[in-house]
């Protein structure tokens, strides 16, 4: 083989990649998802009884608290993780930005796991955040309502995807000419109206894509709510996981099915607003 061999079996590879571990699975999820029910796999046919048994039970009216939990773990994600990532790009030395960045993406290099569970002695009825407010004297006894609630799934949220808006809008500022802001301060702009009328603007493409990871995750990932949210706490993910504990296979694809057309209605709004495409283009 020659060399020009070589380099095109180099740019299939990839392509293959996508497509036997990516495409295909996804294509096959949402074919499984119309097929029947056996005792303890699916055989092939055509109904949609997985998607009846999902919108006339409390699955769907579960689905919709995930997705508003979720909301709210972005919100809150946006309001601590952009700031901090447009204090990096405009108060830290060029050269340390890219090591300062890299301090909130250690996390991601301990198991999940482990990190959920170590919110428990944190948020707990005698954890760390109960006993300060107490020593501090804004308390007086434990508040009960920050574990196992819906408040600590949104909490262990945004604590376990929180980076994803740092990184999304740090990439997002990267972008921004550091002229813009000097114009900015030359014509005296003040912080509020910089941060809401300039930076926001600028950096929507970026902001956007790091809450979709946040969004999606938060749905997903049923370790958080398991948990942290206690039993009666759901989202998307465990609410497949639990069809698939229990042999429904079309239920749960059906399920994975939904979340996928979640994110792509999620990504085509995404990129009709703000053009997605021009994440890490220059602006000027």
């Amino acid at each position: 083989m020659g060399e020009n061999g070589i380099q095109k079996w180099v740019f299939y590879i990839p392509v293959i990649f996508f497509v036997l571990f990516f495409a295909a699975p996804i294509v096959l999820t949402i074919v499984f998802s119309f097929f029947e029910r056996t005792q303890f796999w699916m055989e092939p046919g055509f109904t949609l009884f997985a998607y009846e048994n999902f919108f006339t039970s409390a699955r769907a009216e579960n689905y919709v608290f995930s997705m508003l939990h979720s909301a709210a773990a972005v919100v809150v994600s946006f309001i601590i993780g952009f700031p901090i990532a447009v204090f990096v790009r405009r108060r830290v030395a060029k050269a340390a930005q890219h090591r300062v960045i890299l301090l909130f993406i250690l996390p991601f290099m301990i198991s999940e796991l482990v990190r959920v569970f170590a919110m428990r002695p944190v948020l707990g009825r005698n954890g760390v955040v109960n006993n300060f407010l107490i020593d501090i004297g804004i308390i007086n006894e434990p508040i009960t309502v920050i574990l196992f609630s819906p408040l600590g799934v949104v909490i262990g949220d945004v604590m376990s995807f929180l980076p994803f808006m740092i990184f999304a809008g740090f990439l997002a500022m990267e972008a921004v000419q550091n002229y813009v802001f000097e114009v900015c301060d030359d014509l005296g702009a003040g912080p509020v109206s910089l941060f809401g009328d300039i930076i926001v603007p600028l950096a929507a493409p970026g902001i956007f894509a790091g809450s979709v990871f946040i969004f999606v995750n938060s749905m997903g990932v049923a370790l958080v709510p398991t948990l942290l949210g206690g039993p009666g706490a759901v989202n998307a993910g465990l609410i497949a996981n639990q069809a698939i504990v229990a042999l429904d296979f079309p239920l749960a694809m059906a399920i994975s099915t939904i979340m996928i057309l979640t994110l792509v209605l999620l990504l085509y709004i995404g990129h009709r607003l703000f053009d997605l495409t021009k994440v890490l283009e220059p602006i000027s």
